[in-house]
């Protein structure tokens, strides 16, 4: 101050405190800058993941729906048969059918990856949107899935068990298979095909598969457009 240099000293101070800013702001950024990448490193992992799941559960959807149309064919043979007149079949070929309709088809769909808690981490809005569509469908398809899987326990078996032998119905489908065997009693199971109120219950049954069906469709679809988009995502790494 004595000699006249306090501007000078000032200016000298604030381009200290200026560069110290600009190496504090710069640090910043190469630590945003890295922390930034590893988390897009573990995003494209966390698609990747994801990526194969989808890959496997559309696969898994694929057999199941193959599967229930052939259910719903096997179906629909049968209701072709009902009517007051005796069917002409053979009676091994109706109870095959009956062992055919006798199963409820529950998809094998892998969630392992979707339930990690990674999907927040995906920065594409559109994937994130496009699973949580696909987790209600397959919500749907397991609501579905339980109640065929009810009504055919609790309706159909309860019924059939009157008119048919589970034991020549196991047999027709596993004849090579030393476990089973055709019953020691007679039943003509072509008569149940005369009944009204069996009638009733295959049209139930019907609708029940045909809606199961639908919902594995849908689901289906949804797969396919989860994997498109984040086919294109991994595209860009």
């Amino acid at each position: 101050m004595e000699t006249g240099k306090t501007g000078k000293y000032l200016k000298y101070a604030i381009g200290e405190i200026v560069l110290v800013v600009i190496g504090i702001l710069i640090a910043l950024s190469i630590n945003n800058w890295n922390e930034n990448r590893q988390l897009k490193k573990i995003e494209n992992a966390s698609i990747k993941s994801l990526f194969s799941e989808f890959n496997f559960n559309k696969s898994a959807i694929e057999s199941c729906k193959n599967l229930i149309i052939e259910m719903r064919m096997y179906g629909d043979s049968i209701r072709m048969q009902l009517g007051p007149q005796k069917s002409n079949l053979e009676i091994e070929q109706v109870n095959f059918w009956f062992g055919e309709i006798g199963f409820t088809r529950r998809c094998e769909i892998s969630t392992d990856v979707l339930n990690s808690g990674n999907i927040n981490i995906i920065s594409n809005a559109e994937i994130r949107r496009k699973i949580s569509k696909w987790f209600s469908d397959l919500k749907d398809l397991e609501r579905e899935e339980n109640e065929w899987a009810q009504q055919f326990s609790t309706t159909i078996t309860s019924y059939l068990n009157k008119w048919i032998l589970w034991d020549d119905v196991d047999y027709e489908g596993s004849r090579d298979d030393p476990r089973y065997f055709k019953s020691r009693f007679s039943i003509d199971p072509r008569v149940i095909l005369q009944q009204v109120e069996f009638s009733n219950i295959m049209n139930n049954h019907y609708w029940r598969i045909k809606r199961t069906e639908e919902r594995t469709i849908s689901l289906l679809q949804q797969t396919d457009e989860v994997i498109q988009l984040m086919q294109e995502e991994l595209d860009k790494i």
